[in-house]
């Protein structure tokens, strides 16, 4: 809204579409508003400028009577009655700016017979594509305030995400500017993305708030920028990776850096900023360094009372370069579970060659410490100092290798693992900033394990717990925490009464106590450590017949080709209803936030659904109430036609998201002797294309066409394969999704 306070005149203006692509027909409202206490006025005249012209308009309201003279870019509407109080509409139809992106201001003359008014209202032209420019954001004196509350669609790499925030940048046009997008988008550093929301900022960060991903693909993260002094990375970097070199920590004194704190840090310059842990990144808090180093990460800001406050967020320990101590480049595995004997491995990297290594732990023992390997050389001491044993290695000479440390079973939750270095024999040790953690978790079987009321033997233990996340927090809730956790021996429910946002592929050790909530076992969780990425366990498949148990619960499994018998009803905030898996009945609960889309769904409809087997039963000894639950619209397909089940039929997909016209899917399918048929249906079940009819197995391709060789809309399309044999039919099922360019 832009208001404008005249002596005579009293009009407000507001803009609709006021973000308009540059080169590309568009279409610019303004709403006109006079006060009641304005007098009237009989005369507008707008000019678009001369990079703009129109080709048609509408009017509404009191400019419905005027009279109308236009030019390619200019407009005079006269001979009306706008009165006070009263509201009036124009539109400029197939509006085309071709001037470059930035701010552009419309002029606009408002008359009667005593008074002329000049105004302008601002408008901001973006890319073609119509995604602004990032640097637009920060643009405080131009083009941010007119983008405050706008939906708008923006593009970047994704250099860093922590929990809710994305961090992404520009780099097009050798413009670099960053911004974050805020909520559960689930991207990841290196792809290229397109998203739409709308421009909230916060404490002073440029944020677009829950975002649609429109568009991603992998290009690789960013290299960080060199940004030469801290008194450089404030705004025009604000969400950008940068890299400052020859940083230290203030002068004030600390034990250790913390997570989650504003910690100053100084420049070779003498400038001043700001180091910052993140929860939800990968450094823990570390023993400050008393020199130099280089300090890599996205720049982020925090801003209130206390004015203007940016700060560096590193995303891994190597972002923390030092030049005198040893670095961990990675650690495997980042945990076991307790009781098991284990073996560690720790690449290491020095920018110097290491004169002196010292490896420290209080839970390892002198024999353990013994029989640690730098490479394959054994340690040339082992002493204890205090409770704790160390390894000497001397004269290594290395500038990367790898520690190597065998373990009895522990019964411990962790193990801290210390490094020191030295680059002479004759210096002292400097300890590393990198200090590995070993976990010991307690297996999820145990956890899961029951006595006679179904309910875990564990109940009210506190326990440590690791694995991949199976589903996006954000799927099942956006007001508390509720996911789920594989680590190969079964899953369980995570939960926490704060959201969260934990991602489906997550690795991550948890602490928290073990609960049930009407017959579903949870780890009630604390604190929770992201580790890294890990790998989602394909699912497990339901044999005919099967049912859903209590030794299923927490896991993800597969039902194919099952036939609806209710229709989606409402049943708490999701929806639910039944397929029958043979002659057994599964409950399939769907949760709003998932995207998914049950309205097509009806009675005889055959689906195949892989989703989380849940459980919500309030009537001990808690045997019933289990559910499936599909965590995104991938994991629901419709069926087409008649239902068959494969026994021995195979069907990879080596590329089953891709952009139609731009690359292929290729279809690899191994099965008996018969004749094929290779089809493509949309999400309602409609054929779209049929790449083999009366062919054999083999390698087929889809180029994301249909029959009349055009380009398919992006969308979650069901590849069906069906081989006809003298045995019978079977019949295999595949999503494949098309994506936007």
């Amino acid at each position: 809204m832009f208001l404008f306070a005249l002596s005579v005149i009293d009009v407000s203006i507001l803009s609709e579409g006021k973000v308009i692509p540059k080169n590309t027909p568009w279409v610019l409202t303004l709403t006109f508003s006079l006060s009641s206490s304005s007098d009237p006025v009989n005369h507008v005249e707008i000019n678009l400028g001369d990079s703009a012209s129109f080709s048609t308009y509408t009017t509404d309201g009191a400019f419905n009577y005027a009279s109308v003279s236009t030019t390619s870019n200019t407009i005079t509407l006269s001979a009306f009655t706008f009165s006070p109080g009263g509201n009036a509409r124009l539109s400029f139809r197939d509006v085309v700016i071709s001037r470059s992106e930035g701010l552009k201001n419309l002029s606009v003359k408002l008359a009667n017979s005593t008074d002329t008014v000049n105004l302008s209202v601002p408008v901001v032209v973006i890319r073609e594509d119509t995604t602004v420019p990032l640097k637009f954001f920060h643009n405080v004196l131009s083009e941010r305030p007119v983008l405050i509350n706008e939906v708008v669609r923006v593009r970047g790499v994704v250099s860093a995400v922590f929990g809710n925030k994305t961090y992404i940048q520009d780099t097009f046009r050798d413009t670099v500017a960053g911004l974050v997008l805020y909520g559960s988008i689930g991207v990841n550093p290196g792809e290229l993305i397109v998203a739409e929301g709308e421009f909230e900022p916060y404490r002073g960060l440029e944020e677009i708030s829950y975002p649609t991903v429109l568009y991603r693909e992998v290009v690789g993260v960013p290299e960080p920028v060199v940004v030469d002094g801290l008194n450089r990375a404030r705004e025009r970097y604000s969400g950008v990776l940068i890299r400052v070199d020859s940083v230290r920590f203030d002068t004030t004194p600390l034990v250790r850096v913390p997570v989650g704190e504003n910690v100053p840090i100084v420049d070779r310059y003498n400038n001043s900023g700001n180091l910052y842990l993140d929860r939800y990144g990968n450094v823990e808090s570390f023993p400050p360094p008393d020199t130099i180093f280089d300090l890599v990460g996205v720049v982020d800001e925090d801003s209130g009372s206390a004015g203007n406050i940016y700060r560096i967020v590193p995303r891994e320990p190597s972002d923390l370069i030092f030049y005198n101590s040893v670095m961990v480049l990675s650690q495997a595995p980042y945990f076991v579970h307790r009781g098991q004997a284990s073996t560690w491995k720790f690449h290491l990297s020095s920018f110097n060659p290491v004169a002196k290594l010292r490896v420290c732990s209080d839970g390892i023992t002198p024999s353990e410490m013994g029989a640690a390997k730098l490479g394959s050389r054994s340690p040339d001491n082992v002493i204890t100092l205090a409770d704790t044993a160390c390894a000497e290695f001397l004269n290594p000479a290395f500038t990367a290798d790898t520690l190597t440390l065998s373990l009895d079973p522990k019964d411990v939750d962790s193990i801290t693992v210390l490094l020191y270095s030295a680059l002479d024999t004759a210096d002292i040790y400097r300890r590393s900033v990198f200090s590995p953690r070993l976990y010991f978790t307690t297996p999820i079987s145990d956890i899961q394990a029951y006595g006679e009321d179904y309910s875990s033997n564990l109940v009210g233990q506190t326990v440590v717990v690791g694995g991949v996340v199976l589903a996006d927090a954000s799927a099942f809730s956006t007001s508390n925490t509720s996911t789920y956790l594989w680590d190969g021996t079964g899953g369980v429910n995570l939960y926490s009464s704060q959201f969260l946002g934990l991602k489906e592929g997550m690795l991550i050790v948890a602490l928290g106590t073990v609960t049930e909530y009407n017959g579903l076992t949870e780890v009630l969780f604390s604190s929770v450590k992201v580790l890294g990425n890990g790998e989602v366990p394909s699912p497990t498949k339901l044999q005919k017949g099967q049912a859903l148990n209590e030794d299923l619960e927490g896991h993800l499994v597969r039902v194919d080709t099952v036939m609806v018998t209710s229709p989606p009803s409402y049943a708490g905030i999701g929806k639910s209803f039944t397929v029958y898996n043979g002659t057994v009945p599964i409950t399939v609960y769907v949760y709003p936030t998932t995207g998914i889309d049950v309205s097509q769904i009806k009675v005889g409809d055959y689906v195949s659904i892989t989703g989380i087997v849940g459980q919500y039963d309030n009537t001990p000894p808690y045997t019933s109430g289990y559910q499936l639950l599909p965590r995104k619209s991938v994991d629901l397909m419709a069926v087409p036609g008649e239902a068959y089940e494969a026994e021995n039929l195979e069907v990879k997909i080596s590329r089953n998201v891709f952009i139609a016209g731009r690359e292929t899917a290729r279809i690899e399918v191994r099965g008996p002797k018969g004749t094929y048929s290779i089809r493509v249906y949309d999400g309602m079940g409609r054929l779209v294309k049929t790449i083999v009819e009366g062919g054999g197995a083999g390698i087929h391709e889809w180029d994301g066409t249909n029959m009349a060789g055009r380009r398919v809309p992006p969308g979650i399309y069901a590849l069906v394969v069906v081989v006809n044999t003298l045995e019978g039919s079977q019949k295999v099922v595949r999503p494949i999704v098309v994506v936007a360019k």
